[in-house]
């Protein structure tokens, strides 16, 4: 009697496990800010300046995320990019949307081609991006930013909290 009360608690714990629904996310790109961290850098030329470090995760429900290496990037045509950045700066205590001529700097970027797995095509993960600030007009900032999958899906759009920046 005990015996079988142990298999059929075994047989209905294995046949619930089994019976898991499986997430499906959306093949709409999904992030999350993570994390910005600075830390001071010197430049191969030895210059002194500082690097910020800014982290999130994503994911993409269908797996087209990433762009292959052989797509070229042709100057002004944001089809070769799929991270996009838009900065802002404190002035005189608001946020005031920066212009990439006056950063010198591009603002957007490429991830590079991601394969989904043979069983599960959902990507996940977290990327890091790195911005260098050797000579840079501002000392507070913060940005927005979002990705765009090969099927030209646009995530939602995060941003991260001020950043003070201290470069020498």
């Amino acid at each position: 009697m005990l015996r079988q009360a142990f298999y059929i608690v075994l047989t209905i714990s294995l046949l619930a496990g089994a019976c898991r629904k499986t997430v499906i996310h959306s093949p709409v790109p999904e992030i999350s800010f993570k994390a910005f961290y600075l830390k001071d850098s010197i430049d191969p030329l030895g210059n002194q300046g500082v690097v910020g470090s800014l982290v999130f995760s994503f994911i993409d429900g269908d797996g087209d995320l990433g762009l292959n290496p052989k797509d070229s990037v042709n100057p002004g045509d944001t089809s070769g990019f799929n991270l996009f950045f838009t900065l802002y700066y404190m002035d005189m205590g608001t946020l005031v949307k920066a212009n990439e001529d006056e950063v010198k700097t591009p603002l957007n970027y490429r991830i590079p081609y991601l394969e989904p797995g043979k069983t599960d095509i959902e990507l996940s993960g977290e990327i890091q991006v790195d911005f260098f600030y050797l000579i840079f007009p501002y000392d507070t900032i913060s940005y927005d930013f979002y990705i765009v999958d090969r099927a030209g899906n646009q995530s939602n759009i995060e941003s991260t909290p001020l950043i003070v920046l201290n470069i020498p």
